[in-house]
């Protein structure tokens, strides 16, 4: 059965007129007692009269009546639409009929709404003459007939106006389809048939359960899903079908011809709607938008009212940009969630699994391998430096002209001397070589060599008990960068943990804050240094004065850059109480401290 276009009773092959338009589903057993109540239309009146009314042929049959091309007194040519009260017909149809004669009145001033002239009863049966439209062309005529955007704009911008002022009067049309948009002769549309229309607020006057309107334009509420209210949304989500099924000739989901009532309905309730752009890409974004904002499955999705959809339509059809957009990947993947709780639950509790497998088993194991390579890295990095310099000395002494270069050569060497005593452990050398380095670099002017050696002596210094000279080194070496760099807020962070270490608490705590202030009041200054390491000793001060949490810290320390993480161990020890955390804390200090050699075990005993 096919359920767009099916019609009840066999259509006169001479003439069709849009004012019977396509029928709506009501039931199989309803189905036959209209084909019995509306057996032999002819024959009843034998074209004769309806009250004042000359019959003159018939235009076509519906689901609520037959209609027929009518003469009123004036000789003024009518459509009349006659409902024969035959036994078999259920009152609430009766009902239903006078209720679409009444509530057409309300919308006579409308002009894209077809006009009702007059409406009565001839004895058992009742009638409702309205304009008549010749040629009998409705916007089904036009389905996969290819017209632009712009012309489909043309014919449903009107009819959006009109539903907008039928929802004012508080009434729904509840079976918005192509067959219900007349086109009269000066090829403007009208909005026709409202055989299924109802009051907003007006009682029922069906079964609880019935299903009313033609499926394949029902929204998933008016097909019994979701809170199965029918509201103005409704009437939203059919009007969106339309526009979509004028612009691409198809549904905006893949429905057999042949298919029943449960696969539409299963459809409509549980397929996304397939993008109208894939069908024609002449249809601009915003239309595709409108669009997939009138058909959403969840009615506080869809617009509130038509007023704002005849403004955004209009936008498409100027070219300018409209209300709405395409739902997001996260708002969609929300809506999915709240259509799928269940698998969405299951899905989540699967992830908790995976990722609590993930650190119990696999992530202890892979954190030695990390250890490991980055240990490698560093020492790569460093024979690399190592070679580089090598080179340099070496094309120094290819040009022993140069006295520039003769002097240059000299001081890094001093450097490199004590990097290597460093790195085998004999602080007593390596200081040695950092103070002939220094006073080098300050009778030479190199301050270069100046910086790097206060400070490898500074960390000597504090390694070795002496956080006085070590504070005043870091405090002589900040004073040497622009205030705000990445050299400038290490020195400064570290001059506060000599002060910190010597228990100078106070001066530690204002030295911190100062690099604090500093980004407060220079947010917008640019530099060259590393903005990540910046931010991570911004961050270390936080949490040396108490405004950034050690323990949120903590869960961030594993992604700090090495070079600075066995100082953000350190920090996070000096705010922890738990004697035994902190001893884990500092232990993992000594493990990636570093350039960072005065971080010792002692550091235990402190208390802030």
């Amino acid at each position: 059965m096919n359920l767009k276009n099916k019609s009840k009773m066999p259509v006169d092959s001479k003439k069709k007129d849009g004012h019977s338009g396509e029928n709506s589903f009501v039931s199989p057993a309803q189905e036959l007692k209209d084909t019995l109540s509306l057996a032999n239309p002819d024959s009843d009146f034998n074209l004769g009269f309806i009250g004042q009314y000359k019959l003159l042929d018939l235009i076509g049959r519906g689901g609520t009546g037959i209609v027929y091309r009518a003469q009123d007194v004036n000789g003024a040519e009518v459509a009349i639409k006659i409902m024969m009260a035959t036994p078999l017909i259920p009152k609430n149809e009766i009902r239903r009929f006078v209720q679409e004669a009444e509530t057409s009145k309300y919308l006579r001033k409308h002009p894209n709404i077809i006009t009702v002239y007059d409406t009565g009863q001839d004895k058992e049966n009742y009638y409702i003459v309205m304009e008549y439209v010749p040629n009998g062309r409705t916007l089904n005529d036009f389905v996969g007939k290819n017209l632009s955007a712009a012309e489909v704009l043309n014919y449903t911008i009107p009819i959006a106006k009109a539903l907008a002022y039928a929802h004012s009067e508080g009434i729904l049309h509840r079976d918005l389809k192509p067959g219900n948009i007349l086109i009269n002769q000066f090829n403007q549309p009208l909005l026709a048939d409202f055989g299924l229309a109802k009051f907003e607020n007006a009682p029922k006057l069906t079964i609880t359960g019935t299903i009313m309107g033609t499926p394949v334009y029902m929204a998933p509420e008016q097909c019994g899903f979701g809170d199965g209210q029918v509201t103005k949304q409704s009437d939203i989500y059919s009007f969106g079908v339309m526009l979509y099924e004028l612009l691409t000739g198809k549904l905006p989901y893949p429905l057999a011809p042949e298919a029943d009532l449960p696969e539409v309905f299963n459809a409509i309730s549980s397929c996304e709607p397939l993008s109208p752009r894939k069908s024609r890409k002449d249809i601009s974004r915003n239309l595709e938008a409108v669009i997939i904002r009138m058909i959403e499955k969840e009615k506080f999705l869809r617009y509130k009212d038509f007023s704002q959809i005849s403004i955004d339509m209009e936008a498409c059809l100027a070219g300018k940009n409209v209300s709405v957009r395409k739902l997001t990947w996260a708002e969609k993947w929300e809506k999915w969630a709240r259509r799928h709780a269940a698998m969405t639950i299951t899905f989540f509790v699967v992830v908790i699994i995976g990722v609590l497998l993930y650190y119990v088993f696999i992530l202890p194991k892979g954190k030695n391998e990390i250890y490991a390579k980055q240990g490698a890295d560093i020492n790569a990095l460093s024979a690399k430096r190592k070679v580089s310099l090598l080179e340099k000395e070496i094309e120094t002494l290819k040009n022993p002209g140069g006295k520039t270069g003769e002097s240059d050569s000299f001081g890094e060497g001093l450097l490199i001397q004590a990097r290597d005593s460093l790195s085998v452990g004999d602080f007593d050398q390596a200081g040695t070589r950092f103070e002939s380095a220094m006073q080098w670099a300050q009778k030479n002017g190199h301050k270069g060599i100046l910086f790097e050696s206060a400070s490898g002596l500074a960390r000597l210094s504090l390694a070795k008990g002496g956080a006085g000279r070590a504070a005043a080194l870091f405090e002589n070496n900040a004073a040497l960068c622009a205030k705000n760099t990445l050299l400038w807020r290490l020195n400064m962070f570290e001059s506060g943990a000599a002060h910190y270490m010597d228990n100078n608490k106070t001066r530690a705590l204002k030295i911190w804050q100062e690099i604090i202030d500093a980004e407060l009041q220079d947010k917008t200054q640019k530099t060259v240094d590393n903005n990540t390491l910046n931010s991570y000793i911004l961050s270390l001060s936080k949490v040396m004065t108490g405004i950034e949490n050690a323990e949120n810290f903590e869960s961030k320390i594993s992604s700090i850059p090495q070079i600075l993480r066995g100082l953000g161990y350190w920090a996070v020890s000096q705010n922890t109480l738990d004697k035994n955390k902190k001893n884990n804390l500092i232990d993992k200090a000594l493990k990636e401290k570093g350039i960072f050699i005065w971080i010792d075990k002692k550091e235990d005993e402190n208390e802030r």
